[in-house]
């Protein structure tokens, strides 16, 4: 099935941006002189960068180009002036061209992932590719040919981001010590044994995207958000979903929110029948969303302490690369296939993500293993990444309504569970985590502002979506952004809120510890009669392939 779902993908995406080719084609009456200004202004700046008088820039944060060769060469330097300027071209070109914003954002998309492919290190004169060929005297070359035909067999669509075994979950990975203490069909609930004498008497029910495994909040030792929470004194649970198979094609919205509920049940039973300080991150973040909206048109919102939400659409209007290229003959076709299989496949969600950035998860590990026959650097982090899980029919259908609804700016336009969900009468005080290299959700989009009611506090990260999540404590380059929110835009806030060093871990545990309740000695066992221990953390579901 890998090959025949990225054959239907890439037919999917063909129709959409055969649509937007058109588009532009269109203009060619009325805007030929737009057209004919960017050619010679394109064409006068390769004519500088051949001679050398071409002094474009590499972004900072693009390491594909350190190497001094592609300053001190002057072939490598004029092929890379000639790649920079065709981007910022090709950027000025589209901007001022006049089409329908989707059809430009998807040709901005489109000319980001051919950028990417056509950059001048994947080309055979990439100094370091010819180096390790020296080096190697040719065997790096013949490694990488039986990688490349060692991944053909195993059917794998893409160079692997980590090495097969590098890590083992249980001991490398989700590693904290804790029990199973509830298993259903939809998930286990995992409870942590506490690393402080004296908890908090209020629990923290933390709930992961169900796009991934739950572990990225618990990586490794120094990484783990669990760990932090626990020597805060918290005393933390933890949802890990079940990797579903074709028969649970009718998990949606309203499964998932009714297993937050049962999850949140259960935690609150085991701290005094107390209420719960709720964690949701991305997807997991927008499930707890509706698990809030549900409780409050129920009356039953005091059932909250406080709810912290990590790298949270709350906003649904994204402008990424993946809902760039989802246009609407995409979407209709991916419906009809999901449908048919039961499941969006976990290769298909991987694949999706990567070639949101290629220039980084894509071409530089087809480099290190079939150019320079390397196997790729263990990183726990990616590891992770490429333990992804399969989505269920109907949870896709619903994210992709909540995407392209936008329902949190149409207070009760989403019901789930028979409750019309009206996020902006919530009262329970709310913090929200954005990041500012955001590329899954951009930091704007997990800005607040109106849509959540109750007493708002944003903190900006200085990292990306899944760095932000991950970074340590003592992350020596850290820094975050945090105030309240009020009735201003983004921009206005960020202008009201400088930078502060350090990790956000450390607001947001002086933040949510005073929602927990008062000190008392830590529990001693975990479970209860009711939910006795069922398995050592992280559990089986963790495991299901």
């Amino acid at each position: 099935m890998p090959e025949s779902s990225a054959q239907n993908g890439a037919a999917e995406l063909a129709g959409d941006l055969a649509n937007s080719l058109l588009a532009v084609l269109r203009t060619l009456p009325d805007q030929s002189p737009h057209h004919a200004r960017h050619l010679s202004d394109l064409a006068a700046h390769l004519t500088r960068s051949l001679l050398g008088h071409s002094e474009l820039a590499v972004a900072a944060r693009d390491r594909r180009f350190d190497h001094p060769a592609w300053q001190t060469n002057p072939m490598l330097r004029r092929a890379l002036q000639s790649w920079l300027g065709c981007n910022a071209h090709y950027r000025q070109w589209l901007n001022e061209l006049e089409v329908p914003e989707p059809d430009r954002a998807r040709l901005r998309q489109l000319g980001d992932m051919l950028s990417a492919t056509l950059a001048p290190s994947n080309s055979p004169a990439n100094p370091v590719f010819i180096e390790r060929l020296r080096q190697t005297r040719g065997g790096s070359l013949c490694q990488g040919t039986r990688n490349l035909l060692t991944d053909l067999v195993l059917g794998r669509p893409m160079a692997p981001l980590c090495a097969d075994g590098a890590f083992k979950v249980g001991r490398d990975l989700a590693s904290t010590p804790g029990q199973v203490i509830q298993r259903e069909p939809l998930f286990e609930l995992i409870q942590y044994r506490p690393t402080t004498p004296q908890t908090h008497e209020r629990a923290l029910l933390m709930v992961p995207p169900p796009l991934n495994r739950f572990y990225l909040l618990d990586l490794t030792e120094r990484a783990s958000l669990v760990r932090h929470a626990l020597d805060q004194g918290l005393q933390v649970f933890m949802i890990s979903w079940r990797n579903p198979d074709p028969d649970h094609r009718e998990w949606g919205f309203n499964q998932y929110v009714n297993a937050c509920n049962r999850a949140l049940q259960t935690a609150s039973s085991l701290t005094a029948n107390g209420p719960v300080n709720l964690m949701g991150v991305c997807a997991g973040g927008l499930l707890a969303l509706l698990l809030q909206g549900v409780l409050q048109s129920r009356g039953q919102g005091h059932r909250i302490s406080s709810a912290s939400y990590l790298v949270t659409p709350i906003d649904a209007r994204l402008d990424t690369g993946l809902v760039r290229m989802l246009g609407p003959a995409a979407r209709q076709q991916l419906r009809t296939r999901l449908w048919k299989h039961g499941f969006l496949p976990a290769r298909e969600l991987a694949r999706a993500f990567s070639w949101q950035r290629p220039e980084e998860f894509v071409w530089p590990q087809m480099l290190e293993r079939y150019a320079l026959g390397q196997d790729p650097r263990p990183r726990d982090v990616l590891s992770w990444s490429q333990d992804c899980t399969r989505l269920p029919a109907r949870l896709v259908e619903d994210l992709m309504d909540y995407f392209e609804r936008d329902p949190f700016a149409r207070p009760g336009s989403l019901v789930v569970q028979g409750q019309a969900v009206d996020l902006s009468s919530i009262t329970t005080p709310s913090w929200h985590l954005g990041a500012q290299h955001d590329h899954i959700v951009p930091c704007a989009n997990s800005f607040p502002l109106r849509r959540m009611g109750g007493d708002k506090t944003f903190v900006q990260s200085h990292s990306g979506h899944i760095q932000s999540l991950v970074n340590p404590q003592q992350h020596p380059g850290a820094w975050f952004r945090a105030g309240t929110v009020a009735d201003e835009p983004m921009k206005h806030w960020l202008q009201q809120h400088g930078p502060v060093q350090g990790s956000w871990r450390t607001h947001w545990g002086t933040w949510v510890k005073k929602h927990s309740g008062g000190l008392g000695p830590a529990p001693a066992i975990l479970g209860s009669s009711d939910f006795p221990p069922l398995q050592a953390a992280p559990g089986r579901y963790v495991h299901k392939s």
